[in-house]
């Protein structure tokens, strides 16, 4: 699966970013009680894209050394989509 080849805003190199965008995920006190009930404790951040500033949950942000495999976070990202608006769940890395 194709999903972590490109470098999105915030991805640095060999970092690798789990993050639900709430500009778009829809009903916001849902996906806020859905990200807990996974277990989830995020950090808020302001990503400045060209249409203007989103809102994303941050739930998780690791910074790698070594490199590592490209499944990395992928079993993470499809089930936070499986349970909210696929279009909010970005999966991103740094390269």
């Amino acid at each position: 699966m194709a999903v972590l080849e490109c470098v999105k805003p915030g991805a640095k190199l060999d970092q690798i970013i789990l993050a639900v965008d709430l500009t778009v995920a829809g009903a916001v006190d849902r996906v806020l009680a859905k990200i807990q009930d996974l277990g989830y404790d995020p950090e808020i951040r302001h990503v400045n894209y060209p249409s203007g500033v989103h809102v994303l949950e941050i739930l998780k942000d690791e910074q790698h050394k070594q490199a590592v495999d490209d499944d990395c976070l992928l079993e993470d990202w499809l089930q936070v989509r499986s349970e909210m608006n696929a279009d909010a769940v970005h999966l991103w890395r740094g390269k």
